[in-house]
């Protein structure tokens, strides 16, 4: 009769490594899905679906400037800040001709949308604002 003998346990081990690292490139895709894949950029759900809580659904009044006065950059910035959005610096390049130039109004309507504008230099090394939104870049400078 046979000695029964103890398994190796080199097959265990090997299928928990290769578990772990199953686990680990699943939570790393969804970490690259939501930062810079198509669930970070928010136009795939639509605008109105998700909603921050500290975002009321109502329109404050808010002091509006007559279309004839010329805001400068620190003043619109200042104003873009105190209707909740983020300022940060655009990094990646762009050509000028793929921007597409908005009026203050508009491009004040487009960054409280999107919630984040970008402050660059253009060719002339003066401060341009920039929003990024479904694949556009909306660019105002005063």
């Amino acid at each position: 009769m046979r000695i029964p003998g103890y398994r190796r346990g080199h097959v265990g081990i090997l299928a928990t490594l290769v578990l772990m690292l199953s686990i680990v490139l699943f939570i790393g895709s969804l970490f690259w899905l939501t930062t810079n894949g198509p669930w970070g950029g928010g136009s795939l759900f639509g605008d109105d679906l998700f909603k921050h809580a500290s975002m009321s659904s109502e329109k404050e009044p808010e002091n509006q400037r007559s279309s004839d006065t010329r805001m400068n950059i620190t003043e619109a910035i200042e104003d873009l800040t105190n209707s909740g959005c983020v300022l940060t610096e655009y990094t990646k390049s762009y050509s000028e001709a793929e921007t597409i130039k908005l009026d203050y109004q508009q491009f004040k309507n487009k960054a409280i949308d999107r919630k984040i504008v970008f402050t660059a230099k253009n060719t002339l090394e003066t401060t341009i604002l920039l929003v990024v939104k479904n694949g556009h870049i909306y660019e105002w400078s005063p």
